[in-house]
């Protein structure tokens, strides 16, 4: 080890070190400025490690929801602000979007992923059953809806509000399943 003398202290100079078979010099005075860089460097790479480089939420992301004590399966359809997102949850309809703080959101979900909503909540239940008694179209009722024009023949599903109803259309996958109004219903 080499040294410089000052004010009768030797201060260690750092002759080099050697990182994938080549050797590296650094002009490092004394080992606690060679530590302290060291030390800076691996809290560096372990922040970046720990961070798992994940990308931000984003508008059309599939997400995992806290909602009312469960997680329930939605999609980002806006950001009103750092911190919060505008969500709405699968298989409810419009009236049930909301705005959360990004602590609500439990990870993302993956493409072709299968993700079971748990049973809704109280509130929506309670919504759907005092409706129920007042809407005109029932749970099975066989009926036509408007799409784009033209009427396809469907079935209601459920009841989501006053006169808001869950169709699935017959001769279609469960991806055409939807929300809609009395406006564009018709009996069979």
């Amino acid at each position: 080890m080499r040294g410089n003398s000052f004010n009768g202290n030797v201060a260690p100079r750092c002759d080099g070190f050697v990182f994938g078979g080549r050797r590296l010099t650094c002009k490092m005075t004394n080992r606690v400025q060679l530590v302290r860089l060291l030390a800076t460097l691996w809290l560096a790479l372990c922040l970046l490690v720990s961070s798992g480089c994940r990308r931000a939420y984003d508008v059309g992301d599939h997400v995992l929801i806290e909602w009312e004590g469960e997680t329930y399966p939605g999609v980002i359809i806006d950001i009103p602000g750092p911190g919060k997102v505008k969500v709405h949850y699968d298989g409810y309809d419009e009236l049930w979007d909301e705005v959360v703080p990004r602590s609500r959101l439990k990870g993302r979900i993956e493409e072709g992923q299968e993700v079971p909503a748990p049973q809704a909540p109280k509130k929506v239940r309670r919504t759907a059953v005092e409706a129920a008694k007042t809407n005109r179209f029932k749970i099975g009722d066989r009926v036509k809806v408007d799409w784009n024009g033209s009427f396809y023949p469907a079935v209601i599903t459920g009841i989501v509000g006053p006169e808001r109803y869950r169709i699935h259309y017959q001769n279609y996958g469960n991806e055409w399943d939807e929300n809609v109004g009395r406006d564009r219903i018709r009996g069979q």
